[in-house]
């Protein structure tokens, strides 16, 4: 597990996407860039293959859900 602090992916979703476009993370981990993405008022689909990650990735982002 390679952990991103949201400082650090900030800059790449801003460079990257406009407000409302969809964020991909294939290896979504336990959610930071989901997280991130819905701040910066961008969807988000995440990808996670480790059941122990995807309870914790629900966990961190169950509040945020926006129906997509």
């Amino acid at each position: 597990m390679a952990a991103f602090p949201p400082k650090l992916i900030e800059p790449c979703i801003l460079a990257g996407s406009r407000s409302g476009d969809v964020v991909l993370d294939p290896f979504s981990g336990s959610g930071t860039v989901a997280e991130t993405a819905n701040r910066l008022g961008r969807r988000w689909i995440g990808i996670e293959l480790n059941p122990a990650f995807v309870n914790l990735h629900e966990q961190r982002t169950a509040q945020q859900a926006i129906g997509f």
